[in-house]
């Protein structure tokens, strides 16, 4: 009798690689977890009791996980690997105003530090994984956040995870009654590392390690091959598509030779008919 394999062993190795990453970006309850891997909550315990006896993560606290050594090893080679063929969001930074409650902000924040410059107070620090930066002056006070590093396949998708990151971080903030914040609006263009092929080459051929040009900088950063880096999320897909428009560009040639050479068989030249 043969011994049927069930879903949950088949998913579990990629259910560990999604769990990994989610709880090193500080999405360490299940809550939290099942909002992005959009699994029912019997599965996700299931993947999560077989990681806790696996030796990879612990339940320090009640619904509360951790990485151990070993899942944090794991998770490092997981990335490193992964992230030399993937899209990398390099930085992005998020603003919004602080309308009431800026003392009270510094309690959430972890080792602020402040400094002083031309009348403008600034405070960095930590916000969960996140860096973070108060300005305050006579006349405004805000508070700028910049997103992790990210990497996927799909650049809206990398984008829509690194703004819920950010919004989710302030979660404690707005149920702040103490605290009032307005609007949060992007304070930068995203910037993009996109793996390619041609970037390899370019580099190869001209020996360098970095050619800026008007559309990015073709770069070769530690732990990644040849990135095209752009600040344009439509530059960015068509960097990735660019190897689909030169086999159409390739295609559509051949098309012209062949249609000019049946031409040339219907008509000689000069005008000469046989």
């Amino acid at each position: 009798m043969v011994k049927k394999t069930s879903k949950k062993n088949c998913t579990h190795t990629a259910m560990v690689k999604e769990i990994l990453e989610l709880i090193s970006e500080g999405y360490n309850s299940p809550y939290s977890m099942r909002e992005y891997l959009k699994i029912p909550k019997e599965g996700l315990n299931y993947h999560l009791r077989k990681m806790v006896s696996e030796g990879l993560i612990t339940n320090y606290s009640r619904g509360i996980y951790d990485l151990t050594e070993a899942g944090k090893k794991i998770n490092a080679t997981y990335v490193k690997e992964d992230g030399k063929k993937m899209i990398r969001l390099e930085n992005m930074r998020f603003k919004c105003k602080i309308y009431g409650g800026a003392e009270k902000i510094m309690a959430y924040i972890r080792n602020p530090k402040g400094s002083q410059l031309n009348g403008v107070t600034q405070y960095t620090g930590k916000l969960k994984n996140l860096s973070v930066r108060i300005f305050v002056s006579k006349k405004n006070k805000i508070l700028e956040i910049t997103c992790e590093k990210k990497l996927g396949v799909n650049r809206y998708e990398i984008y829509y995870k690194a703004r819920k990151q950010i919004e989710d971080s302030l979660t404690g903030m707005i149920k702040d009654s103490e605290i009032t914040l307005g609007i949060l609006e992007q304070s930068m263009n995203p910037e993009w590392a996109v793996p390619h092929l041609i970037a390899e080459v370019i580099l190869d051929k001209t020996e360098s390690s970095q050619i800026r040009t008007k559309h990015g900088v073709v770069n070769r950063s530690k732990g990644r091959n040849a990135d095209w880096e752009v600040d344009d999320i439509i530059q960015a897909e068509k960097i990735m598509n660019m190897p689909n428009l030169m086999d159409e560009i390739h295609q559509n040639v051949n098309q012209i030779i062949q249609y000019q050479e049946i031409q040339e068989c219907k008509e000689p030249p000069n005008g000469i008919y046989v």
